[in-house]
């Protein structure tokens, strides 16, 4: 990625992400999720509201 520091600096790390994955897309980079997703029992637990 041609960024500079600066221009880093500015960024939200939203569009530093963006970019990232961006410039991932652009040069192959595979995503494959890992893992498996967490239950709603385990998010319950956890406190989490709304599931």
């Amino acid at each position: 990625m041609k960024i500079s520091a600066a221009q880093v600096d500015q960024m939200t790390p939203w569009e530093f992400m963006a970019c990232l994955d961006g410039y991932g897309r652009a040069n192959g980079w595979k995503a494959e999720p890992q893992g498996k997703p967490m239950s709603i029992e385990r998010m319950r637990e956890l406190g989490i509201e709304g599931v």
